[in-house]
């Protein structure tokens, strides 16, 4: 197998097939054995990385049953190749004997380049460091957070770029340095601090014909360094300036030994670049206009962002379409930039805020216009008074010329395009609230989309306005406050704004103000400033709105969860998916909703306070508890046919028939099952905590129960307590014993799971009888089965057979329309296995060969496998390995194919594994549970 951590974490089969790794906890422990390969890793260190400073109780135990499940996983999808997950004392190792991993391959380049390089063979080494850096996909283990990249990916990112740098050594000492400018002004533009690249990037453009801008590079990091470091650059960068400056072409009065402006301009013009040549040079006395608004002082983070706009200096496209929703800092990045940049326009920069989504009306494309050939030169009484004609003068002005266009605050592409330059050497640079997918489609512009900050870029920002000696003093308060603001930078800065006002009030004091949901919004404003307060801003996106995205946007936020699908907002709005499904992406393309991916959507905090708001003020009472209980009741039915198809023999509870808009789930499959509800499970705790809480006490207990097939084979032990408990008390409330009966039969097995025995058999004792009370004698045989099954895994061999033998006395005594001939089944399967765990092998072979006969009889899958499972287990005892290994492979194989229940395979595998070894003393994980 091939093992890949240079980008985002990826493990490939020989045959060149993907392996799927199903959850980041799963990512997270396989990311930390590969950073340690070959070396043994405690389990304790494993429970650090894949949980971080908050381990469940029963981290350990879960961490070793995620290994299980990668071990699994890997012999699966790769039979042929040696074992790469072992067992190694405490913990588990990586071993890479007959596998590959990209970063020891990276390193081996490495390596091999560094020893060509000292033999004198510079193309050898600069094509090893090539071959070594095609082997990234993006920073080391992209996509995971956490303990897990600290230190080792951060190690082998600084790594890659030492490797970088070597190489562009190298190619810059062959010559090649044309063609390295692109690529390192891509390198500056992301790593704006490393003296190496920018020092490299002077050398290549010197190379190239083009000192003056590589001093103009010496500049702009000489500035940089000393405004946010308070450095000078190096003494070999500043040799290097020196260098440069021998070289570069002087005039007089020019007291840096640099080109003056006019002369630089017309140099650009004529030096023989690409689309340079043989281009009228307007006159000196020609406007240069500067409209760019300041930068903000207060602006943090983004390089990436400014990295891409960076990239639209050299790239094919002239215009970017910069997106993002209300108070995400699209102007602040767009003029961040434009500053940054301006050197490389000059010509001048021109700027427009359109007022697309503003109390003002927007501008029209012609009054932008007018406004731009003023500036250009152009006196006002000969701006021509059809648009198309200003357009048109507007381009011919901009012919010849390098300027930067930014147009803030579009309303849509139409508003936008009559003010795009037809110069290939002008840029333009978009901001909006919408995607101006338009623009892409017609006009070629690259689109980017701004998110909020991350985390230590928001902590940063409430620093630097209000204080960093006071975010310091309080780190839990100021990263909590900031979690409060969404990471949006509009909240944060008047978060911080309010606090610089009012250095007497602690952070934790602001903090405990935002953690009221129902007054956050009023808290995010800055009284007698209108424009400064969050749900102003998310005022101008949402009366932009058609009727029905408005009507939609207020019912999402009636979910429970942040993130919804296309069709539980369709159960939410009583219409069909196909005709929500739009109404969301236009959502989406407002940015008042994120696509994820498929038909999953995401309402962000504050939005969704807002759209909470909304719908409060604007939909009816009657029509938002209509909404609640139809995503309630479309989730209890999708529950229903997964729970049909996990565990299909399993006896349901009664439901009343969905409404006429239900649509069945399309999955067919018990893993399409089990993978629906592992991909909704949040949202499926959420509800059934929101049923809770709006009084629906039969939803609230029902669905859980319905969920008992999925959490009992899911990793999610703590949630299924949760649910089970909320379910406890929902029934309760009702003063419903059949449903309490059911929740605590169910709350049981799931406290078994988490090993707390004890807990479990009280809440059966109860369950058994509230049901007996009840009236539900099949339920009640149930629950005394798993009382047996409690048993046996505690070692109470005899009692676990004397409550199997009064369950199916109980079973029997109903009549045939009311039995249940799987719980029968199971019940004789337990009768079997209590025998062989108390030492009786020959009654236990006869029970279980006899079981085997009725499970192939009655086509009871689950439980032939695991019938199959204790016959080899009974052989093993027996010390017969090869009638032992039979019978587990065939068990193994029906497990695979009948139950998603990762957990039972592992059993079986395991054994299988463990055949030379001596048989354990004590009980088996694996035993037949009754619901």
């Amino acid at each position: 197998m091939e093992f890949r951590i240079l980008g985002a974490l990826e493990v490939w089969t020989g045959a060149g097939r993907r392996i799927p790794l199903e959850g980041s906890r799963t990512e997270r422990l396989l990311a930390t054995l590969l950073l340690n390969a070959d070396s043994a890793v405690p389990v304790a260190r494993l429970v650090d990385a894949v949980w971080d400073e908050r381990p469940p109780a029963t981290a350990g135990r879960q961490a070793r049953n995620l290994a299980g499940l990668l071990r699994r996983r890997f012999a699966e999808a790769d039979p042929d190749a040696p074992p790469a997950l072992l067992t190694d004392g405490p913990g588990y190792r990586l071993a890479l004997t007959g596998h590959r991993l990209d970063a020891h391959r990276f390193t081996d380049l490495l390596t091999d380049s560094r020893r060509a390089a000292a033999d004198g063979r510079p193309e050898t080494a600069a094509a090893a460091l090539r071959e070594a850096l095609g082997l990234w996909r993006g920073p080391a283990l992209d996509g995971l957070s956490g303990a897990v990249g600290s230190p080792g990916a951060v190690a082998l990112d600084e790594l890659r770029l030492t490797a970088w740098e070597e190489c562009l050594d190298l190619e810059l000492a062959l010559g090649r340095h044309r063609a390295t400018v692109p690529e390192l002004t891509a390198l500056v533009a992301d790593h704006p601090l490393r003296e190496r690249f920018a020092g490299q990037l002077m050398r290549a453009l010197h190379g190239s014909g083009r000192a003056p801008e590589g001093l103009a590079v010496y500049r702009r990091f000489a500035d940089r360094l000393a405004e946010e470091l308070g450095l000078d650059p190096g003494p070999e960068l500043r040799a290097l300036h020196l260098d440069l400056l021998a070289t570069a072409p002087v005039r007089a009065g020019s007291a840096r030994g640099e080109p003056a402006r006019g002369e630089q301009a017309r140099s650009d013009r004529t030096r023989g670049e690409p689309g340079h040549a043989d281009r009228p040079e307007p006159p000196d006395d020609t406007p240069r206009p500067a409209q760019l608004p300041p930068p903000l002082p207060t602006f943090v983070g983004r390089e990436a962002e400014l990295g891409a706009l960076d990239r639209l200096l050299t790239g094919p496209a002239a215009v970017l379409a910069l997106s993002g929703p209300a108070g995400v800092g699209k102007t602040a990045t767009a003029v961040a930039w434009a500053h940054r940049a301006r050197d490389r326009f000059p010509d001048g920069q021109l700027y427009a805020d359109l007022h697309g989504f503003s109390v003002d009306p927007p501008l029209t494309p012609h009054t932008v216009l007018a406004r731009f050939l003023r500036a250009l030169g152009l006196p006002g009484e000969r701006v021509p008074t059809a648009p198309d004609e200003a357009a048109a003068l507007y381009r011919s002005l901009l012919a010849g010329r390098r300027l930067l266009v930014v147009l803030d605050n579009a309303r849509d592409a139409d508003q936008v395009r009559p003010l795009l330059p037809g110069a290939p050497d002008c840029r333009t640079v978009v901001t909006s609230r919408t995607r101006l997918d338009g623009l892409t489609a017609r006009n070629g512009a690259r689109s980017l989309v701004l998110d909020v900050l991350p985390a230590p870029a928001a902590l940063d920002l409430l620093a630097r306005i209000s204080g960093a000696h006071r975010t310091g003093a309080e780190p839990g308060a100021a990263a909590e406050l900031t979690a409060a603001c969404g990471h949006l930078p509009l909240a944060l800065a008047i978060s911080a704004s309010r606090l610089a006002a009012r250095p007497d009030r602690s952070l934790a004091d602001h903090a405990a103000e935002l953690r009221d949901e129902e007054h956050r919004l009023t808290a995010l404003q800055i009284d007698g400033d209108a424009t400064s307060a969050v749900r102003a801003a998310f005022d101008l996106s949402y009366r932009s709105l058609p009727a029905e995205a408005g009507a939609l946007l207020r019912l999402l936020a009636l979910a429970p969860a942040a993130e919804v699908t296309a069709d539980a907002a369709a159960a939410l709005s009583g219409a069909p998916t196909a005709a929500v499904r739009p109404v969301l992406d236009r959502l989406a393309t407002a940015h008042l909703l994120t696509h994820l991916d498929r038909d999953r959507y995401r309402l962000n905090e504050l939005l969704r306070l807002y759209a909470g708001e909304r719908c409060a003020a604007e939909t009816r009472c009657g029509e938002r508890a209509a909404a609640r209980a139809r995503l309630c009741s479309w989730y209890l039915h999708h529950a229903e046919a997964a729970g049909l198809l996990i565990t299909p023999e399993r006896r349901r509870i009664p439901l009343p028939p969905p409404e006429p808009w239900y649509v069945p789930p399309g999955f067919t499959t018990p893993a399409q099952a089990f993978r629906w509800c592992e991909e909704e499970h949040t949202q499926l705790l959420a509800v059934i905590r929101e049923a809770a809480r709006h009084g629906r006490s039969d939803h609230a207990w029902q669905l859980p129960v319905l969920l008992w097939s999925y959490y009992a084979v899911s990793p999610h032990l703590d949630e299924w307590v949760e649910a089970d408990r909320i379910a406890v008390t929902a029934a309760q409330r009702s003063g419903d014993r059949f449903g309490e009966g059911h929740a605590r039969n169910d709350l049981a097995t799931a406290l078994g799971a988490l090993g707390r025995p004890d807990q479990a058999r009280a809440e059966l004792h109860r369950a058994r009888a509230l049901l007996a009370a009840a009236g539900d004698q099949v339920g009640e045989a149930h629950v005394i089965g798993n009382l047996g099954d409690q048993c046996l895994e505690t070692g109470e061999h005899h009692q676990a057979a004397a409550y199997s033998r009064e369950a199916l006395a109980l079973l029997a005594a109903q009549p045939p329309e009311r039995r249940d001939d799987w719980a029968i089944g199971a019940l004789e399967t337990n009768l079997g296995i209590a025998a062989l765990l108390a030492g009786r092998p020959e009654e236990a072979a006869d029970r279980l060969h006899r079981c085997l006969a009725r499970h192939r009889r009655t086509g009871t899958r689950v439980l032939e496998g695991i019938t199959l499972y204790y016959l080899g287990e009974h052989h093993r005892r027996q010390a017969r390995p090869a009638e032992a290994a039979a019978h587990l492979h065939q068990a193994l194989a029906l497990l695979d194919t009948h139950t998603p229940n990762s957990r039972l395979r592992t059993v079986v595998s395991t054994t299988l594994a463990e055949l030379e070894a001596p048989p354990p003393p004590g009980p088996s994980d694996l035993t037949v549970r009754q619901t």
